[in-house]
């Protein structure tokens, strides 16, 4: 039986266990190796998987991830300058959350996060008219180039053609969503198109590529962004600025109020209005990298380049 009493048991080890029992919950590797043990664990036990940095719970029908909240940084006193070696402290309950780097002075996001799907917002609010879907995509993808971020991002938008929840590889979308920050706002992808409008588990912070807090920042008036799907994340066919193309005030957008307490809500806005365009990560970094090496027309091309919109909606084709 798998406990989480508080009795003394020794520090977690760096030898190859795929489970160690830590005060207060069950920490695992991988979650391969935590889903291993379903049987073993009962309802209500929490985990801990190392690989993710991701904190779930055990429910009746799998695990669950916990959405976490700010980091709490843990002060350090400074290193004595004699040499000693390293010592690896247990881990403790209370500091279950996401272990995420410090940013060095001036940086206002962290670059490389555990295996998370970021959610950013364009630098500037726009009307209905982005030049389109892929318009919207390279202009998610263009900023966030040149933010240091180097992921597939894409618009959170639906179309006459694309679904808002197809826009994520397939094999990313149980990882949790953050922002930029590391802060999680879902528990998942998938999660957010369960049919009940995407809700907020806690007040949203979304930060734009420039560092921005669109809740609080006046170059943000309207609280809103744009979406274009229905509550399951289904395209809405014409409630979407002409496949947003358009800025004609006769026109409507789906829109979604930040302030409200779902993310799919079902507001239509006139497509002259500026709101938030939210930008989406796709895919993984290493994935990314691995397929533009694969495509004859971009493995000349290093990896810090900035892809031409043609050439990066050949590297969208090439994955989904």
């Amino acid at each position: 039986m798998i406990t989480g009493r508080s009795t003394a048991s020794p520090p977690l080890s760096t030898s190859d266990y795929s489970k160690a029992i830590v005060p207060g919950a069950v920490t695992f590797r991988t979650r391969d190796a935590m889903t291993r043990m379903s049987q073993e664990s009962p309802v209500g036990t929490l985990a801990y998987v190392m690989e993710e940095e991701a904190l779930l719970v055990r429910v009746n029908n799998g695990w669950q991830y916990i959405a976490l909240g700010s980091l709490l940084p843990i002060n350090t006193p400074t290193p004595p300058t004699t040499s000693a070696p390293q010592q690896h402290p247990p881990f403790e309950a209370s500091n279950l959350i996401n272990q995420l780097p410090s940013l060095p002075k001036g940086v206002p996001f962290a670059t490389r996060l555990p295996k998370m799907l970021r959610l950013a917002a364009l630098n500037e609010p726009a009307t209905g008219d982005v030049h389109g879907v892929r318009g919207a995509d390279y202009a998610c993808y263009r900023e966030a180039h040149r933010a240091g971020l180097k992921g597939t991002f894409r618009a959170f938008l639906s179309s006459r053609t694309q679904n808002i929840d197809s826009i994520v590889r397939q094999a990313d979308r149980k990882l949790p969503v953050s922002n930029l920050r590391g802060e999680v706002l879902f528990n998942s992808w998938a999660e957010m198109f369960s049919g009940d409008a995407a809700p907020f588990p806690h007040p949203p912070r979304i930060f734009s590529y420039n560092g921005k807090n669109v809740m609080t920042d006046p170059s943000w008036p309207t609280k809103s962004v744009w979406h274009g799907a229905l509550v399951d994340g289904t395209r809405a066919l014409d409630t979407s600025c002409d496949a947003w193309q358009t800025s004609s005030p006769s026109k409507v957008g789906l829109a979604g109020n930040l302030r409200g307490p779902r993310l799919l809500d079902q507001t239509a806005v006139s497509c002259d209005k500026k709101l938030i365009v939210l930008c989406i990560e796709a895919t993984s970094e290493l994935f990314v990298q691995r397929r533009r090496r694969a495509i004859k027309d971009l493995n000349h091309l290093d990896v810090d380049d900035l892809l031409s919109q043609e050439d990066y909606e050949k590297l969208l084709n090439s994955i989904f």
